[in-house]
């Protein structure tokens, strides 16, 4: 099968990534439902350290050969206990941001297996309150979390992973990212998921009820950017 061009820049954006970074050891963000923070959690790290930064594309080494645009890899591990009564449950069905400003033309790298697709702009309502996500990696499903036409096989990530840097799926996205989310300092991938949130399906009960986590520390307010 003959690659197409979109997938072959993608890849070419995605070998300089991965040149880039390397899995390492340290924490990173624990999520918790708002609504079921014992039932559905998750770990989003950056790939390998703390200081992992946004990682510019570029042609050349003049100002002006700087689009703007940056790739940010994260990994999404879902660390929700497995529900007794339905084995494989609740599943992470998207993992999204509040970024500053209004930014759009964001790209999906990776993963490119047609399970995932991006959303910008998403609305989403936390704690009563509705925010926007600039840019959403969601898997397509149906309310209930499931796999359209694929019942036995749902969509998403599993739940029972390990809470590590590393661990789960890792996500590439290219954009508009901010260069500084505080003044002076140029912005870390880990700054950027302050402002996460992950979708849950299938959380409890018998329709499979889903929730929204967020950041799991005081600094996480909703709004994250008024």
């Amino acid at each position: 099968m003959r690659a197409t061009s979109t997938s072959l820049q993608a890849a070419v954006v995605l070998a300089l990534v991965l040149a880039a970074v390397s899995v390492g050891t340290l924490s990173a963000h624990i999520v918790k439902g708002i609504e079921s923070p014992g039932e559905a959690t998750a770990f989003v790290s950056s790939p390998s350290a703390a200081t992992d930064g946004p990682i510019p594309i570029r042609w050349g080494s003049q100002p002006f050969a700087d689009p703007g645009l940056r790739v940010v890899c994260f990994f999404v591990a879902n660390t929700s206990p497995e529900r007794a009564d339905r084995p494989g449950w609740p599943r992470v069905t998207g993992a999204g941001f509040e970024l500053p400003g209004a930014p759009t033309g964001f790209a999906l790298v990776e993963p490119l297996d047609g399970h995932w697709e991006l959303v910008e702009g998403a609305r989403a309502t936390l704690d009563g309150t509705a925010v926007t996500l600039d840019v959403a990696v969601v898997a397509r499903t149906n309310p209930t979390g499931r796999t359209p036409g694929h019942p036995h096989n749902p969509r998403g990530i599993p739940p029972g992973q390990a809470g590590v840097r590393g661990s789960g799926t890792r996500f590439c996205v290219s954009g508009p990212f901010p260069d500084e989310l505080v003044s002076g300092q140029p912005a870390t991938i880990e700054q950027l998921l302050n402002g996460v949130v992950v979708a849950f399906s299938g959380v409890d009960g018998p329709h499979l009820k889903g929730d929204l986590g967020v950041w799991d520390n005081p600094a996480r307010a909703i709004p994250l950017y008024p």
